[in-house]
């Protein structure tokens, strides 16, 4: 029931087209000149995103699970929908968005989980609000103090520090962003990240980009 009502509201809409969410084509450089950008304030804006942006994400997580449901299981099983409903923090949000895709094997009852780009991991908040909060912080303490970003997302000043170390800590070592990081710009340094990649491109479509190139930490 759960899948049927959000998947007929996906197909119906395709929101992707609303936040001009472009393709990624493996091997092709993410262009972008940030290197022109006041360092002391982040392109982006920093507030909450509007429902449609976090439509296309949601419709992105429906595309990477039917993909995966159609490559079937490794015992070559078929796959079907185990979804369940999740309750993400940081933004106000209707039932049908709050959806985790998941699979299980019809053979050998293998639970299989396909790859995000709306929520990261177990974590309670949304990845959009993670990558915001983050960026924000990198850019101007002043401006954006905890009391905002927790007056704006309901972000506690601990967990924006502890968001702060995963990605000081956690993305340069990690295979995906070592992949990754031979197609971005070479201004485009790790410790500056995410606030680097929400300066590319426009502010339409750096979040959403952001979310699918930034693996979970």
């Amino acid at each position: 029931m759960i899948r049927a009502r959000v998947a007929g509201a996906l197909v119906k809409r395709d929101h992707r087209h609303e936040v001009g969410v472009p393709p990624i084509v493996v091997g092709a450089r993410v262009c972008g000149t940030p290197a022109s950008y006041p360092k002391a304030r982040l392109m982006y804006p920093v507030q909450p995103p509007p429902e449609s942006l976090i439509r296309a994400l949601a419709a992105l997580d429906y595309d990477a699970a039917r993909d995966v449901r159609e490559r079937r299981c490794e015992c070559s099983g078929p796959l079907h929908w185990a979804t369940w409903k999740r309750k993400p923090r940081g933004l106000d949000l209707p039932d049908a968005l709050c959806v985790r895709w998941g699979l299980c094997c019809g053979r050998c009852r293998r639970r299989v989980l396909p790859p995000s780009v709306l929520f990261t991991g177990r974590r309670l908040y949304l990845k959009a609000v993670l990558l915001l909060v983050v960026a924000a912080r990198q850019r101007d303490r002043a401006q954006h103090s905890m009391a905002r970003l927790r007056h704006l997302f309901g972000v506690s000043a601990k967990t924006i520090a502890r968001w702060m170390r995963a990605f000081l800590d956690g993305l340069s070592p990690h295979p995906d962003w070592q992949r990754l990081r031979g197609r971005l710009p070479a201004t485009v340094r790790d410790d500056d990240v995410p606030a680097a990649l929400l300066d590319l491109g426009s502010p339409d479509t750096a979040l959403v980009q952001a979310c699918r190139l930034l693996p979970d930490l």
